[in-house]
């Protein structure tokens, strides 16, 4: 059994990972973890303790899983130091510094970070990977949609792909903001949208187009539990989905 507290409970992935893990019967949610803003509002209507600082309960929990914001995420990475529990992340919009920070504590504490916890993204992904390869001196526009709440755009998602491209095409991404970068973005942000991803390779002969289209948030909160469970058992590191695949293939 594997004991997970969820940094952002109260929050819409929280939530989602909340309702999935009854679906396993290998895992238990036993600490949620929120703002007291957050915590005060919820009327402690839930069967598990509430609190907004993980340290005060690390002996209910093995591992945690992260879906908030950059800046309580990184807080709680430092906590997860300094309690010496795994930690896997699905939080986005990291900038340079807390990504550096990121890195910096994984030499002490096994650490997922992935953009995206879809197991078929990141299948996705790895066909993207071929086809970039045998695509290159294409035009490339990557068009992502998601709920209207979402702060960072374009997703993390998105620019995960962006990076999976140039990787394979060797050049360089550069500013995304840029009228000369060599991909371009179109986000929209609509009221009920899950997560849509779309990349299309165009030239003057075809098109090409990868799509991702996500129904419900289960298949993201099924993909942090599996993966919670994994870097459980890893040593001090920072870990990608990929890894994750590679290891359970």
């Amino acid at each position: 059994m594997t004991n997970i507290a969820i940094n952002g409970f109260l929050g819409r992935m929280g939530q989602s990972i909340f309702h999935e893990s009854a679906n396993h019967n290998d895992i238990k949610i036993t600490l949620g973890c929120d703002s007291d803003q957050m915590i005060n509002s919820s009327k402690n209507k839930f069967s598990l303790p509430l609190t907004s600082d993980i340290t005060h309960n690390h002996n209910l929990f093995d591992v945690v899983i992260d879906f908030s914001l950059p800046e309580p995420s990184i807080s709680t990475i430092q906590k997860c130091v300094t309690i010496k529990k795994p930690i896997t992340i699905g939080t986005t919009g990291f900038n340079k510094t807390q990504l550096e920070h990121i890195d910096k504590a994984s030499k002490q504490v096994p650490i997922l970070l992935a953009p995206n916890m879809s197991h078929g993204v990141n299948v996705s992904l790895k066909s993207l990977a071929l086809i970039s390869k045998n695509l290159k001196g294409y035009d490339v526009l990557i068009k992502e949609v998601h709920h209207i709440n979402k702060v960072d755009s374009p997703s993390g998602t998105a620019i995960k792909m962006a990076h999976v491209i140039c990787d394979n095409q060797n050049i360089e991404l550069g500013d995304i903001n840029s009228s000369e970068c060599p991909i371009k973005f179109e986000s929209l942000r609509q009221d009920t949208e899950i997560g849509t991803h779309e990349v299309i390779f165009t030239n003057d002969h075809d098109e090409i187009r990868l799509l991702h289209i996500a129904y419900d948030r289960s298949i993201f909160a099924s993909g942090a539990i599996q993966t919670a469970k994994w870097i459980k058992n890893q040593s001090p590191g920072l870990y990608s989905y990929s890894d994750y695949m590679e290891d359970i293939s």
